[in-house]
């Protein structure tokens, strides 16, 4: 039995309502979270079938494959839209066209195909974001599948009713077609697979926001322990009531927290520097592939750095003076511990959309739901600066700054108050209890 009370007992106090409120609310957001994922993946799958073809060669064989595109890509739910090109600025092209990519079939495409030579085609990508789900809906493997099977229904077809295959004919329609890619980003083009360059900028997509999380929540729990233990062992109380202003032992946690999240974030910014420096001299063709993404300005310089540390560095301030208001809701040990779920909370949510969706995709509602979360524009600052969004990482900055201000005016109405005594979460219970009592 007295197992059994005991038990009883600590499963009470840990299994309070504070506690399944924030199970309660885990779930909520973590569901609303794997909805946008499964509904921006559904909406990615309905236009993945669909190709935009820009017809250089404009002969009879062109359009029989096309035609066979066309049927083929239908039957499947996709379609294909014929379009024309003014000039090769691709860059400009696809903005006028307003269009992700387009397969061009050029000049002397026939030609080949007529004398069994493989044939090239240019698949012209935009590249926009390094997220996962972003480039599912321009794949360059279903655009050369496309053409491919095409080919070899229109050329088998006229192959078979001239006659006998010869082997140089059976081995060209084994593989028809070759596929050329160019990756365009911003107003700069290369020739190379946005797959290529998605696979190696893929472990900073990966890492910046591991190392965002890890800094705000380490940052978080820092400055929540430290108030809310000095807060439990009456230390605060004594601390308050020295000569020595609120509003310095405020700003000395703050400042000595924010140093300390500094120096952590330039150690950070460091190795991450040198861990892509590593990723890309292992690549092979390593020096075509750095000159390319370096040509297309995906390589983070000295300025990017600086654009993505400055916005941590935000974050964590923001983490910051959050924690200091939740650390003064704590009225034990245990209570503390799950005040840091909400910074979690605000957290995950964008560190999970960031890795697989671009934030500029989704629905204009659930765009800015995400954006009033402060810490999404430091998952989004490394693309921001990579993609030269930088209206995008102002308006982040400047919505970071105006959040710390009113989270640090908050903070500090409280440390200046006799609130800071006062104030808990769950302790109306207690008090009322104790009032009884007596």
């Amino acid at each position: 039995m007295k197992f059994k009370t005991l038990f009883l007992k600590e499963l009470r106090e840990m299994l309070n309502v504070q506690t399944i409120m924030i199970m309660v609310l885990s779930v909520f957001v973590l569901s609303m979270a794997g909805q946008m994922l499964t509904s921006e993946m559904e909406e990615s799958a309905e236009t993945a079938m669909d190709v935009t073809v820009c017809d250089l060669d404009k002969t009879d064989l062109t359009e029989a494959v096309l035609t066979v595109m066309k049927a083929n890509l239908g039957a499947n739910g996709g379609k294909v839209k014929i379009v024309e090109l003014k000039s090769e600025d691709y860059a400009a092209e696809l903005d006028r066209l307003n269009v992700k990519s387009v397969l061009l079939i050029p000049e002397g495409f026939t030609e080949n195909v007529e004398n069994n030579e493989q044939a090239h085609v240019r698949f012209v990508q935009r590249m926009t974001s390094l997220a996962a789900f972003s480039n599912l809906t321009t794949g360059s493997d279903g655009a050369l599948q496309c053409i491919d099977a095409a080919v070899k229904n229109v050329v088998y077809s006229a192959k078979v009713s001239s006659g006998k295959l010869s082997n140089k004919e059976v081995q060209f329609i084994n593989e028809p077609v070759v596929l050329d890619e160019t990756t365009v980003v911003n107003n700069k083009s290369q020739d190379i697979s946005s797959s290529i360059v998605l696979s190696l900028c893929s472990a900073q997509n990966m890492i910046v926001p591991i190392l965002m999380f890890v800094l705000i929540i380490y940052s978080s729990q820092m400055i929540l322990n430290a108030v809310s233990s000095e807060k439990i062992d009456k230390t605060l109380e004594t601390l308050l009531s020295s000569p020595i202003s609120r509003l310095s032992v405020i700003t000395a946690k703050m400042l000595a927290a924010a140093v300390v999240a500094a120096l952590q974030a330039v150690v950070y910014m460091i190795g991450m520097h040198q861990m892509m420096n590593g990723i890309y001299d292992q690549a092979e063709n390593a020096e075509d592939f750095t000159r390319a993404i370096n040509e297309l300005g995906l390589s983070m310089g000295a300025a990017q750095y600086v654009m993505v540390g400055v916005q941590m560095f935000l974050s964590i301030l923001i983490a910051l003076s959050i924690s200091l208001i939740l650390g003064v809701l704590a009225k034990d040990a245990k209570s503390a511990q799950t005040l840091t779920m909400p910074i979690m909370m605000m957290t995950i949510i964008p560190y999970m959309l960031t890795i697989f969706l671009d934030l500029k995709d989704l629905s204009p509602v659930v765009k800015y739901l995400v954006y009033a979360i402060p810490f999404t524009h430091a998952f989004t600052a490394s693309g921001n600066a990579m993609f030269g969004s930088y209206g995008d990482y102002i308006g982040g900055a400047v919505y970071q700054l105006v959040f710390l201000v009113i989270c640090l005016t908050v903070a500090l109405r409280i440390f200046m108050s006799d609130r800071i005594f006062t104030m808990s979460i769950g302790g109306g219970r207690r008090r009322s209890k104790q009032s009884s009592d007596e």
